[in-house]
């Protein structure tokens, strides 16, 4: 299995750690913590909780990883602060604030007043536990952000008032840099349905005061690479893209996370280098764990994308998470989406065969679930054999059906998710023109990839890889030059590059249109 191998490397680099620390001998707990894994850029943080060991030093561990989006390991150190102090009402600020995933559109209701209410019952009970005014103003601000249970606003006014009290907390004490990053943070919160580049900027321009006074802070850092991750904005992030992983080796998403300002400007060498880095520093994680590496998950996929717009070979994670899908698929699913290992493979076999022309292999997926993961299939049978309508026509069908089951699920599993249904519509577009072009309605169907196209590109940026495997514009591009129309065909890669910068097969496309 190519599994075990990766992991016998990956324990032979941890023994080999391990080692050193032994004959270190002199190393002090800090650095003996460094070599453990816990580099996460806690030296970072000052923020005054007006207490003393092991409450206020597992608070400050809980706040760095809570600004890497260390989640899990956040709630845990904030988890062994409570245990330390069980009154420490910042503790239980910060384990509800893990449930809060404002940029991934994710929000645990539930279990975030589950947190607050092991300080104590109500909202006014754990306000008369707050030590001072600005305790009081934090509490307040995540009481705001999660309301009650069972009623009051909905998530979208929730973080906008959210949006209010950290902007008044920030105003009482301008110099507080976690009260900065976190403002800076809500107010990327508040871009419903995706990337409104208005609210980003606004974001960055009040974060931008605290990385001159902290630059190496990792809240400031990671919140403004996420204000600046899009192809007209990402050199204005390479200043935090420089210290970011540097800051928190450590944390995987620390590492992960600067490949989105290298992505953004089509520096696929730096981005496989953090990609890689990113999954060594996870799969060290897992295996400390008793678990094996992984292949799929989002740091091998965007991993896989920036190997594959070099020309390298990504077969291995490819084959790998393919593994990985049908053992999850063979386990089943309690959520019918199928977010996972599943719709992962997704993502890297369409990728995978848009650079190569290798699409996957069918898999068998019984019952009903895995429906990201059909979907994705689905669409690589139609890639796959765009030129002939009565392969495509099943495909389309299969998409639309798909489509709107993902629509009805969607509504039950994640309805926070704003993003994935608008892309289902789009490639059931591109479907539908590329089924026209296969039966022979040629400039009816290059109308509808130009098109198709332009609804692309008007929906909001996104960060990483398209969500599309070729889209529309490329798609346009491709079968323009088979036309023998170069000039066209230069234009709607230029297209194409436009809102996907630096991809192999539009690159490619317009060189050989710009030949003559």
């Amino acid at each position: 299995m190519i599994r075990t191998a990766i992991a016998a490397a990956f324990l032979a680099s941890s023994s080999l750690a391990l080692a050193q620390q032994d004959t270190a001998g002199t190393a002090d707990m800090a650095e003996a913590a460094n070599m453990a894994g816990e580099r996460v850029g806690t030296q970072q943080m000052v923020f005054e909780t007006g207490i003393e060991g092991a409450a206020h030093a597992s608070f400050l561990r809980g706040l760095a990883l809570l600004h890497n989006f260390e989640y899990s390991r956040a709630a845990e150190a904030f988890r062994t602060s409570q245990a330390a102090d069980p009154d420490f009402v910042m503790a239980y600020w910060g384990e509800a604030m893990t449930h809060n995933h404002p940029l991934w559109e994710r929000q645990d209701r539930d279990a975030a007043l589950a947190a607050l209410a092991k300080l104590a019952p109500t909202p006014d009970a754990r306000r008369e536990k707050a030590r001072g005014k600005r305790e009081a103003q934090w509490l307040d601000a995540v009481e705001t952000l999660f309301g009650t249970a069972g009623g009051g606003e909905p998530k979208e006014r929730r973080d906008h008032l959210y949006l209010e009290k950290m902007r008044a907390l920030l105003a009482s004490d301008p110099a507080d840099i976690d009260a900065r990053a976190f403002t800076g943070l809500a107010i990327l919160g508040t871009s419903h349905g995706g990337r409104q580049i208005p609210i980003y900027m606004e974001a960055a321009g009040l974060l931008e005061p605290g990385f001159i006074t902290h630059q190496r802070h990792p809240g400031i850092l990671h919140y403004l690479i996420h204000s600046y991750d899009d192809p007209a904005h990402a050199p204005l992030g390479e200043r935090q893209a420089q210290r970011y992983a540097q800051v928190a080796p450590d944390a995987g998403h620390a590492q992960h996370m600067v490949s989105h300002i290298f992505h953004a400007l089509g520096d696929w060498d730096a981005s496989e280098a953090a990609n890689i880095n990113a999954v060594a520093v996870v799969d060290r994680q897992r295996i400390a764990r008793g678990q094996q590496p992984a292949f799929c998950g989002h740091y091998n996929e965007w991993l896989a994308y920036a190997l594959l717009q070099q020309g390298k070979d990504a077969s291995t994670i490819v084959e790998g998470c393919r593994e990985e899908a049908i053992e999850a698929i063979a386990r089943g699913s309690d959520r019918r989406l199928g977010f996972g290992a599943a719709s992962s493979y997704g993502s890297i076999a369409l990728w995978n065969g848009a650079a190569t022309g290798k699409w996957p292999e069918p898999m068998t997926i019984e019952g009903g679930g895995f429906l990201l993961a059909r979907f994705d299939l689905a669409t690589a049978r139609l890639l796959a054999n765009r030129d002939d309508a009565t392969a495509i026509a099943p495909a389309l069908d299969d998409l639309r059906s798909l489509a709107k089951e993902i629509g009805r699920v969607m509504a039950s599993e994640d309805s926070l998710n704003t993003y994935v249904e608008p892309w289902m519509a789009r490639q059931v577009a591109q479907g539908e023109a590329l089924l026209a072009l296969a039966s022979g309605r040629t400039e009816e169907a290059l109308s509808m990839l130009n098109i198709a196209g332009e609804a692309e590109k008007a929906l909001p940026e996104v960060f990483g890889p398209p969500p599309m495997a070729m889209p529309s514009y490329e798609l346009l591009g491709l079968q323009l030059l088979e036309l023998g129309r170069e000039e066209e065909a230069a234009q709607a890669f230029e297209n194409a590059l436009a809102f996907a910068p630096g991809r192999k097969v539009s690159l490619e496309g317009l060189e050989m249109a710009r030949a003559d």
